[in-house]
């Protein structure tokens, strides 16, 4: 009886293990679907200090550069194309 149990509860722990990569798999895909009907992208950060970074943003078509540090947000510009 007492072996019966230990089964029960490995077969419990191998179900959960084998279901973490397909959870994974499908965690990805709902992630990038969710990405593609935003209308704000994130197209590159790039750290220039300990806690400063420049944002390369995308929103709704406009590619804008923006400062980030411990203090907030800067805008510092729009990108246009020159086509």
């Amino acid at each position: 009886m007492d072996w019966l149990s230990y089964l029960q509860s490995l077969g419990i722990i191998l179900l959960i293990l084998s279901s973490l990569p397909l959870i994974s798999y499908l965690n990805g895909r709902l992630k990038n679907k969710r990405q593609q009907n935003s209308h704000i992208k994130i197209l590159e950060i790039k750290p220039i200090a300990y806690k400063a970074q420049l944002l390369f943003v995308e929103i709704e078509g406009k590619k804008l550069l923006i400062g980030l540090s411990d203090k907030g947000f800067s805008f510092l510009g729009e990108l246009k194309n020159d086509s």
